[in-house]
């Protein structure tokens, strides 16, 4: 992840608030198909089959309805994958696991189902064009990425695919699969560091309601499941058009409208916790300061950044069934919440004091191999709107393959759930 001009930006990786370290596992739905301890999103409604996004979860009740059409094997699968500076370990720890994971649908007893897969970044840009590496005309706009990068020279897909796709042993590519993804998944570390996955994903799918960039013409297929997949090393930070949240001209110190010019803006003007923005000041003025906050969620109407209702709305609008549905988020758990202070990055005076401390947040975990992720609020709360269809995974865990479980069993309802490798 990268800051505004002169800030040097830490990186962060995902998990559910319902997960309180950094072990990983996955999500379990209770018997009503609900996410216990997670609240509801207001206004988006009941998504039938996968869980209450309106109220409270974790209710209780029947086994959900429309858990999976035996005889429908097709999904369409989307990797959003963060290319922010930073994210080359989580990226490295993808392509390691990918094998494992795919092998999670390729071990069931119908074999790998009809699949479209796809890689996308977090990248839409940001501001206007003077931000290190966020451009002003939307990054890579949730077009799919299909070059070669890394250490592959070629991504072995036919010439003028912009995709994977293996539907009954009829495959655009040759060589495995998982070679084509590893190709096509290592998009680098030089994207926008004010990273923008569910907008990202809403313009990839056409969601936004827009059309969707016609190398996207033709993934998605009306009878296939939806799955979609997110790595992401710090929370959301998608913000409607026209915002002037990553204002990098006038707003450069404590005292300014926006604060700082770092991610911190993110935070302060996306999440609330326990009704309250995360604070920008250091009440004693110290950069040994330490603020622990709890009851965070999404701002929603309350901040500046796009509500997370409405890409749960527009996600769902894209099904007549809303539980063909499956979301998988790799990322930092959204707990301990701690901010804390550090020198600032240019002179600021402007708190009254000789040097004003400026407020980060900090890490929620850290992995074995030394990368680490910020608490991803708004990303946990996304995908716990979509209850018994939407899974987390910390990021700092070594093993990735458990988030193809729930798809693996909504694609083989009549086997139950599928040993993992």
């Amino acid at each position: 992840m990268r800051r505004l001009p002169g800030v040097r930006i830490g990186c962060g990786l995902l998990l559910g608030a319902w997960l309180a370290g950094c072990g990983g596992g996955t999500l379990q739905p209770d018997a009503g198909g609900h996410l216990g301890g997670i609240g509801g999103i207001s206004g988006v409604g009941n998504i039938s089959g996968v869980g209450n996004i309106s109220g409270t979860a974790g209710a209780g009740g029947t086994h959900p309805t429309g858990w999976g059409d035996p005889q429908n094997r097709n999904v369409d699968i989307l990797f959003m994958i963060d290319n922010s500076s930073g994210t080359r370990l989580a990226q490295d720890n993808l392509a390691r696991n990918f094998p494992s994971m795919l092998s999670v649908l390729k071990n069931s007893p119908a074999g790998l189902p009809n699949i479209h897969l796809a890689v996308i970044t977090s990248d839409m840009g940001a501001g206007d064009g003077s931000i290190a590496s966020c451009d002003s005309t939307g990054g890579r706009n949730g077009i799919f990425q299909y070059t070669a990068r890394g250490s592959c020279s070629a991504t072995n897909l036919d010439p003028g695919a912009t995709y994977i796709s293996d539907i009954g042993g009829i495959r655009n590519y040759t060589g495995n699969i998982e070679d084509v993804f590893t190709c096509i998944a290592a998009v680098g570390n030089e994207g926008c560091g004010f990273e923008q996955p569910l907008a990202a994903i809403a313009r990839a799918l056409g969601a936004d309601g827009k059309p969707a960039p016609a190398e996207n013409q033709g993934f998605l297929r009306p009878d296939a499941y939806l799955f979609i997949a997110l790595l992401t090393d710090e929370d959301d930070c998608s913000v409607p058009p026209g915002t002037n949240l990553f204002d990098a001209t006038s707003n450069l110190n404590l005292a300014s409208a926006l604060g700082p010019p770092a991610n911190y803006r993110c935070n302060e003007f996306g999440h609330l916790c326990n009704g309250g923005r995360p604070p920008r000041r250091a009440a004693t003025g110290s950069t040994n300061e330490v603020v622990t906050l709890v009851g965070c969620t999404s701002a929603e109407s309350a901040g500046m950044l796009t509500p997370v209702a409405t890409f749960v709305q527009q996600l769902i609008a894209l099904k007549p069934d809303p539980s063909m549905i499956l979301v998988g988020a790799i990322t930092g758990p959204s707990t301990p919440y701690e901010v804390k202070w550090k020198a600032p990055s240019i002179a600021d005076t402007s708190c009254g004091a000789a040097s004003c401390p400026w407020p980060f947040i900090a890490h929620s975990c850290t992995a074995g191999d030394g990368s680490y992720a910020d608490p991803a609020v708004r990303i946990n709360q996304w995908a716990g709107a979509f209850g018994a269809g939407g899974s987390t995974l910390s990021i700092c865990s070594d093993n990735y393959a458990s988030l193809f479980q729930t798809l693996a069993e909504r694609l083989n309802p009549p086997i139950g759930p599928v040993p993992l490798p």
